[in-house]
């Protein structure tokens, strides 16, 4: 179910630093194998750690899902099978979001009494609206691919087995034009919310 364990947040941090260094790639795709995206944050895990690598872990998913989304690449998120948790979040740090058709979305922290801690509280108020956020957070009823396009969250709906392809197809042709133009596009759209937006993630 490609939980997110302290490890793989730790191997992920680490592989979009090395995106980032990379000059010749203007875009990158974040997907997860076996046609699950992200079966969320490992909560077992989470629940016996001491509270200060809690802590530590929280900010590093947060810091992650923070690069991806003020990264000058374009990053595209690759949505078969399930979001889930801190899998969401990731998902919603990206740039553009292309789904399977039996895909779903979901934010269940608050049914296994947490809250979302990689930045959902924040990303989902923003990509659903106020209604549909609280909705997701407070009842974890997940959010089919094709309602997830309606809401606006979801760029392109594809055939199961397609996302992949299609995030690619998708990420060639921004790679494509002007990139000063598309960089600094993209450097706008996303800084236009920081100010506000940064404080709830330390609240």
């Amino acid at each position: 179910e490609n939980a997110l364990s302290f490890q793989t947040v730790t191997d992920l941090a680490a592989a979009v630093s090395k995106m980032d260094k990379e000059a010749g790639v203007r875009a990158a795709v974040l997907m997860g194998a076996g046609g699950t995206f992200c079966g969320g944050t490992d909560l077992r895990e989470f629940a016996l750690a001491d509270p200060k690598r809690l802590l530590a872990a929280a900010q590093l998913g947060q810091d992650v899902a923070w690069r991806i989304e003020h990264s000058e690449k374009i990053w595209m998120a690759a949505v078969e099978g399930v979001a889930r948790g801190g899998g969401l979040d990731l998902a919603l740090a990206c740039d553009l979001l292309v789904a399977a058709e039996d895909a779903r979305f979901e934010s269940p922290e608050v049914g296994e009494g947490w809250i979302p801690f990689f930045g959902g509280t924040q990303r989902l108020r923003h990509a659903l609206g106020k209604a549909r956020a609280r909705e997701a957070i407070l009842t974890g009823a997940p959010i089919p691919a094709r309602d997830a396009h309606a809401i606006g969250f979801v760029n392109r709906v594809v055939r199961k087995g397609g996302a992949l392809g299609a995030a690619e197809a998708l990420a060639g042709e921004i790679a494509a034009r002007p990139w000063p133009a598309v960089r600094a596009a993209k450097k706008v759209l996303v800084e236009q919310l920081d100010k506000p937006y940064r404080n709830g993630f330390l609240l």
